[in-house]
């Protein structure tokens, strides 16, 4: 199986999976509850970009996280430009890409093991544990099934086209 989890042995890696997950639900009700600023869009970014470097990644690693969900960010970003305005817009898109970073380095720092023991544990659901471990895993497989679409187009000289580009991955997934 192809999982997110990165070794390592930083502080962040020696947490506990359950106060991991406690953790980023606390930063994830905070962020939701606490009105939109550039003080807090800010002050995300900046917590999601320390907590990288103290979980042993770089700036370079931060960045290609965040630019790995450029796609939703534009679905995340379009319609809060039209519906709440483009200031108020921009501020819920920086939070919302703040806590995806966030909860992204959970799973980068966290076996899915240990998320599924503890989701087994907490819900006494066999079944339910494994069904969040295969979906865990499968965000990764799936994202390295496009990693490589987007390779072998390059490779052949094809211009980028997203509904070319989903489609193959959406082919290919089916043969999966």
């Amino acid at each position: 199986m192809i999982s997110l989890y990165r070794p390592g042995v930083s502080v962040v890696h020696g947490l506990p999976a359950w106060l991991k997950l406690a953790l980023l639900a606390v930063i994830l009700v905070a962020l939701s509850l606490v009105p939109k600023s550039v003080l807090l869009a800010g002050s995300s970014v900046f917590l999601s970009l320390v907590v990288f470097v103290v979980a042993g990644f770089s700036v370079g690693e931060y960045l290609r996280t965040a630019w790995r969900f450029r796609f939703l960010v534009l679905v995340i970003a379009l319609p809060q430009l039209f519906l709440v305005g483009v200031e108020e817009g921009i501020l819920n898109t920086v939070v919302i890409l703040s806590g995806l970073l966030i909860a992204t380095l959970v799973t980068m720092t966290t076996k899915t093991s240990e998320i599924v023991d503890l989701i087994k544990k907490a819900t006494r659901s066999d079944n339910f544990a494994l069904l969040i471990g295969l979906s865990i895993n499968s965000i990764a497989v799936v994202g390295s099934i496009a990693a490589g679409i987007i390779e072998a187009g390059k490779a052949r000289g094809v211009r980028p086209s997203s509904v070319r580009q989903l489609t193959n991955l959406f082919v290919v997934s089916l043969r999966q």
